[in-house]
């Protein structure tokens, strides 16, 4: 039998049943528990999501890769049944899945085979999966209980701020022995200034986008660096570079002003993934030992925030009526987060730029590079930009042209062609290992029917039978299904059908945006890269079956100015 191991720990390591704590302890149990059942397991086939929560379900990469692949083992192993998830509905789609495609599963725990056929068989399983989503509810609620505690003294409840230092404290105990008992926040001198520079640089006047372009030490805002920063560019948080985003989170940050916030942020559960929403009432605990903006500029600076956002969206009002929700909305460009800058792969985003003076002055949407336009030289030199109905034009005309021509669906046709003989031809070797299956789970029937007759049988007997003869019906079904699938390939319906999907493209690339996006995420085989070429530029990009850009001349195009004072809010 062909079997796969499936481990799973979740980030907090909260689960009761110690042989939970580790995935590689539960990968070598279950390899332990194959063995002497005579199961082999591939390599391939052992599936592990270290440091991920049961409530996740669409981030979860090692079981989105089992599901992807049921068809190549019999049996699934693992520890017990909240290694597949602590989400009840989740769950049992989940296992519904795998039952469908005849993969059974057995937990090495208890030593018992997962059942999830009849009405009983789905009541139990939902019934211990409202057990495991009720412990990991439970157990959020105790971390969220023990980290209030440490947030009421204004203590460290997770992460790091910049401005501040994280330092452990430690306590001794009865035996003379030193333990962490919580970490502390501790003011960073220089961050500190950092953070104070930055609030004086918005306050003066200066928008967010010229503030990081100052940080990333561009040459343009030499002055500014002087003037706010003594002439020495900071080191951004983490890694990478400074951006206005991160300029924007700072300048919202209370903590600055000595309020500790709690429960800003819950992680809540949105369609088997986790996310982070922002809730409207949450605590604000004094630490005045932690102020490092004084309550003036604090004023300063939030007054220039809501003057900037009303301003902003009176500005937005007749093009996205409500730019608050504007979450989750479908792009309305065509290449937008599928091309990226050649020099620095940074995505390519969209602005407009204006033209022309006087009555004809308007402005033209641009593809240009993000990390240029918001942080400046230092962070990539690509200067120019596609304007936008020039660069979705030679990448349509480029898919018309390699994509949607006579020889590439006869190519795709023939491939498709190939791939089903090619399972065709895997049909006799699977339905002859079906077949040595079936004899060998009725040549244990008959022997477990022989015990019964001669009163040798052991207590667990009846058990052994129903789960054999459960195994023996779902081969029957598959032998059968092999046995009547229809040998003939008919080609010509193929192509027709691939013509006509054709047509539909070539008519939605020209008409619907938002299709036609789903549909280059499906046909590329990667982002388009916008590389520079002399004074102009090119395109490349390759498809699933081959190279989407022939040898062209390169199209020159502008540079861009660069940022100063209040930089407009653009349009996404």
């Amino acid at each position: 039998m062909r079997a796969a191991i499936y481990a799973r720990k979740s980030t907090d390591d909260n689960d009761k049943n110690p042989d939970n704590k580790s995935v590689t302890r539960q990968v070598d149990r279950a390899r332990a528990y194959a063995a002497a059942r005579g199961w082999t397991i591939a390599e391939e086939h052992i599936y592990v999501d270290d440091g991920i929560s049961g409530a996740e379900f669409r981030n979860r990469p090692a079981l989105l890769r089992m599901l992807n692949r049921l068809r190549e083992f019999d049996i699934i192993i693992m520890s017990e049944l909240s290694r597949l998830g602590r989400e009840m509905a989740n769950t049992a789609t989940v296992l519904g899945q795998i039952r469908a495609a005849n993969v059974r599963v057995w937990h090495y725990l208890t030593d018992e085979e997962l059942k999830f056929d009849s009405a009983t068989d789905k009541f139990m399983v939902s019934a211990v999966s409202f057990a495991a989503e009720l412990e990991r509810e439970k157990a959020s609620q105790r971390a969220r209980d023990a980290l209030l505690r440490k947030a009421e003294r204004g203590f460290n409840t997770g992460g790091r701020v910049y401005g501040y230092d994280n330092v452990p404290v430690y306590a001794q105990c009865a035996n003379g022995q030193e333990v962490k008992s919580h970490t502390d926040y501790r003011i960073n001198p220089e961050e500190a200034s950092v953070v104070r520079a930055i609030f004086r640089m918005y306050a003066d006047g200066r928008g967010m986008k010229a503030i990081a372009w100052t940080l990333n030490a561009d040459p343009a805002y030499t002055d500014y660096l002087n003037r706010y920063f003594g002439g020495h560019a900071p080191q951004p948080p983490r890694t990478g570079s400074w951006s206005p985003t991160r300029i924007r989170e700072m300048l919202y940050r209370q903590r600055y002003l000595g309020k500790i916030p709690f429960g800003e942020y819950r992680k809540v559960m949105r369609a088997g993934s986790r996310a982070r929403e922002k809730q409207d009432r949450y605590l604000l605990f004094d630490r005045p030992d932690l102020r490092i903006i004084d309550e003036a500029l604090w004023e300063r600076v939030q007054t220039c925030l809501r003057v900037n956002r009303k301003a902003y969206l009176a500005a937005r009002r007749d093009k996205c009526p409500k730019p608050t929700e504007a979450t989750h909305r479908t792009s309305r460009y065509l290449l937008s987060g599928l091309m990226h800058c050649g020099c620095c792969h940074g995505p390519m985003v969209t602005t407009t730029i204006a033209h022309g003076s006087g009555a004809t002055r308007h402005r033209e949407p641009y593809y240009l590079c993000s990390y240029h336009h918001n942080r400046g030289n230092t962070v990539c030199e690509n200067r120019r930009g596609a304007r936008l109905s020039e660069a979705d034009a030679r990448v349509i005309e480029a898919i018309e042209r390699t994509v949607l021509t006579p020889a590439a669906l006869d190519y795709l046709v023939d491939r498709v062609v190939d791939a089903v003989r090619a399972q065709r031809a895997t049909g006799p070797n699977r339905a002859k290992q079906l077949e040595t299956e079936l004899r060998r789970l009725r040549g244990e029937l008959d022997r477990f029917i022989a015990l019964i007759a001669g009163g040798k049988a052991p207590e667990r007997v009846l058990e052994e039978i129903a789960t054999r003869e459960s195994r023996l019906k779902d081969l029957e079904s598959e032998l059968t299904q092999l046995k009547t699938a229809s040998p003939r390939i008919d080609a010509v319906r193929i192509r027709e059908l691939a013509t006509t999907r054709a047509k539909g493209l070539h008519a939605t690339l020209h008409t619907n945006v938002a299709q036609a996006r789903e549909a280059l995420k499906l046909l590329l085989a990667g982002p388009i890269t916008f590389k520079l070429d002399g004074s102009g530029y090119r395109l490349e990009g390759q498809t699933r079956i081959g190279p989407l850009f022939a040898a062209e001349p390169s199209i020159t195009r502008i540079r861009l100015a660069s940022p100063t004072g209040f930089e407009p809010v653009l349009p996404p």
